[in-house]
């Protein structure tokens, strides 16, 4: 008997979770992967305070966008606006998510005071992410050439994939010093020796957006999460990145 009653307890509860379950919305968003950080951490607490699920896609910008023209499934992208805007992807919307700022980092056991002191012997490997695909490789380049140390650091320069490529190897301590975005430079600022801001009138600034693929712009769930944005818990992780 009391068997019986714990085996009609148990359905019970699981009846009791159905229309949740079936009730629970799921987007797809896409981002550059030097964002994953504050993302993942919005995309959780929007878990937590709905019950809804986000499928979060993360890699260079050139990827992400490819990905997104073909699969069909991605609603919001986050990117660079203007990176957006050269792709081939039609936007119905752009929201506001912060300005994203150009960063030197170096490993530990490295002491820099200076950007200039990255053509001393000191930095033998100096990296950055492909301006092909990420939008800081762009801004590396920008910054490079306008203050004239591009000729004198090319011998040294390592061109890697994404933002967290570079991060990764700072913390290995495969290269000397690398420039990357202060958002991935906060998340690894324990296992690094320090960061440099670039001053933002030597590279175009950095306007980074949610953008929404035309045709998810009428949905509920994408209404929701881009509402869910813009609260304060929300606003709250982007100043802790920097953004």
């Amino acid at each position: 008997m009391m068997n019986l009653k714990k085996t009609i307890l148990s359905l019970l509860l699981l009846l009791m979770t159905v229309p949740a379950i079936l009730h629970a919305e799921q987007i797809t968003v896409a981002a550059g992967a030097g964002y994953k950080r504050p993302l993942m951490e919005i995309a959780a607490l929007y878990e937590k305070r709905t019950g809804n699920h986000i499928d979060a896609v993360f890699g260079n910008m050139q990827q992400i966008l490819s990905q997104t023209e073909t699969s069909g499934k991605v609603s919001v992208v986050f990117g660079e606006k203007s990176f957006l805007n050269r792709s081939t992807l039609v936007f119905s919307s752009f929201h506001p998510v912060g300005k994203g700022t150009l960063v030197l980092v170096w490993r530990k056991g490295l002491k820099l005071k200076r950007l200039e002191e990255i053509r001393g012997k000191e930095v033998q490997r100096l990296g950055m992410p492909d301006p092909e695909k990420a939008i800081y490789g762009q801004a590396a380049t920008e910054y490079l050439k306008k203050s004239g140390l591009r000729a004198v650091v090319s011998d040294k320069l390592m061109t890697l994939s994404t933002v967290p490529q570079v991060s990764a190897y700072l913390v290995s301590g495969e290269i000397d010093a690398g420039f990357i975005n202060i958002t991935d430079a906060i998340g690894i600022r324990e296992k690094t020796g320090g960061m440099l801001r670039v001053p933002q009138n030597l590279y175009s600034p950095i306007d980074i957006q949610a953008a929404v693929i035309r045709e998810f712009e009428k949905k509920t769930e994408v209404t929701d999460f881009l509402r869910f944005l813009k609260r304060r818990e929300c606003a709250k992780i982007l100043r802790h990145y920097g953004l």
